[in-house]
């Protein structure tokens, strides 16, 4: 089937693994990495500091990755990320 590249806003889970920041769902990827990190600065300035600590944890490092997705509806072919 192959896969096209999307870009996903990830974060660090509690187990220390590089996972997505939203759903793995075709509508919660980007075209480009400039709009996956547009939309991680939204979040963190437009919500309080323990409000991103009680969904993504206390030290979430949050990063954009390319993201391998299924064509025509984008939903992400893996969850997890290094």
């Amino acid at each position: 089937m192959g896969s096209v590249t999307r870009y996903v806003p990830t974060y660090v889970n509690r187990d220390g693994m590089r996972t997505l920041m939203r759903n793995a769902q075709g509508r919660d990827t980007f075209a480009t990495a400039a709009e996956a990190e547009e939309w991680i600065t939204m979040v963190t300035a437009n919500n309080h500091a323990d409000t991103v600590r009680q969904i993504w944890g206390d030290n979430p490092q949050f990063a954009v990755r390319p993201c391998p997705c299924y064509p025509g509806h984008f939903d992400p072919q893996t969850v997890w990320f290094d």
